[in-house]
């Protein structure tokens, strides 16, 4: 299960986004509905209506899949069944603790690009001890500079 990993995980944990608000999830997958019906209405292509399902279907299904996190002594890992993201913790300079995530990010100070530049931590029940190994990996949260 933890193919490549240098060192043990020291904590793993399943997000399944879909899961926590199924209202939303219902609400998607009929508007996914509703968009392939109007495609298909105003252009009578089934071909085109198919491809425009799929390319919808595409873009949500990451809200869908579960993602799982591994966090080792040296890296945090994102994994989701088409894709696997891993960054080094010497990467990360900063993080912000929001209502149910953790978000890291590598400048030392705010910026405009740390929306393109973070990493998200979707934390179940377990964000205090996502939290806990988040402050033993990033020390110290820098002070912002001086204008």
């Amino acid at each position: 299960m933890h193919d490549t990993l240098t060192s043990p995980p020291l904590l793993e944990w399943k997000v399944l986004l879909a899961q926590r608000n199924p209202a939303r999830a219902v609400s998607v997958a009929i508007l996914i509905i509703i968009c392939a019906y109007f495609v298909f209405f105003t252009t009578k292509d089934m071909a085109l209506t198919v491809i425009a399902t799929i390319v919808l279907i595409m873009m949500v299904l990451p809200y869908y899949l579960p993602i799982t996190y591994i966090l080792t002594d040296d890296t945090v890992i994102k994994k989701m069944p088409l894709s696997r993201k891993v960054r080094r913790w010497d990467e990360f300079h900063r993080y912000h603790a929001e209502k149910g995530s953790i978000k890291l990010f590598t400048l030392t100070y705010p910026s405009r690009l740390d929306n393109y530049r973070s990493f998200l931590l979707i934390c179940n029940k377990n964000k205090k001890d996502v939290l806990a190994i988040v402050q033993q990996k990033i020390p110290s949260i820098p002070k912002s500079p001086e204008n």
